[in-house]
């Protein structure tokens, strides 16, 4: 399954999307979040909580596999040192691989 995230952590159902890759990853699916835009900030640890703090960790401590977009996570200063070095950085044209193989593609765009 790959779920595609667009918007920041701010827009409501941002936790939605993270408890529902919870809950595929909790029943053995295996789950890709690729997020890219404003939902890359959702990848940046809160002010003075440390590594572990950014909103997505939860589906990373669960197993899921998270993908961040370089050219919008850069842009918003998300480059790879800044990251925990579990999040995989890939392109658009990946993306499009990804939804193309996956058995269940979720864009959640706003």
């Amino acid at each position: 399954m790959v779920i595609l995230l667009l918007r920041s952590p701010e827009w409501t159902p941002y936790a939605t999307v993270i408890r529902l890759a919870n809950g595929f990853l909790s029943a053995g699916v295996r789950v890709t979040v690729f997020v890219m835009d404003d939902a890359v900030l959702g990848l940046i640890p809160i002010h003075g909580r440390g590594q572990e703090s950014y909103p997505l960790f939860p589906v990373l401590a669960a197993g899921g596999e998270l993908v961040v977009c370089q050219s919008t996570a850069e842009i918003r200063g998300a480059g790879p040192g800044s990251l925990p070095p579990e999040i995989r950085f890939e392109t658009q044209v990946q993306l499009g691989h990804l939804a193309g193989s996956a058995d269940l593609f979720l864009p959640f765009t706003g």
